[in-house]
């Protein structure tokens, strides 16, 4: 369900999605009330793409990364251009 049904996030909260292996990766917002922008990042670490979401977006469902990646960070957006994260930097990720 990911952050579906939300009213709110913290500001600099956010949720990880951790898969076992890299794979092309999409994500939707339906019954998502919060404006979204989404990090795919590959088994490296290094930061794909960064795509911003539209909450309620059922015309457009899917969010799609541009290559396989292993996870996927939501955040609210302006949370990465406020920490002045870009695509091609790495990030820091759980073992």
């Amino acid at each position: 369900r990911g952050l579906m049904y939300r009213k709110e996030l913290g500001e600099d909260r956010g949720m990880l999605f951790i898969y076992t292996e890299e794979r092309e990766l999409s994500y939707w917002m339906k019954n998502t009330r919060i404006p979204l922008s989404i990090a795919y990042i590959d088994s490296e670490g290094r930061i794909v793409d960064i795509l911003a979401m539209k909450p309620l977006d059922d015309e457009r469902p899917h969010y799609v990364s541009s290559q396989p990646v292993q996870y996927a960070l939501e955040v609210n957006q302006g949370f990465f251009e406020r920490k002045g994260v870009k695509e091609g930097d790495h990030a820091e990720l759980p073992e």
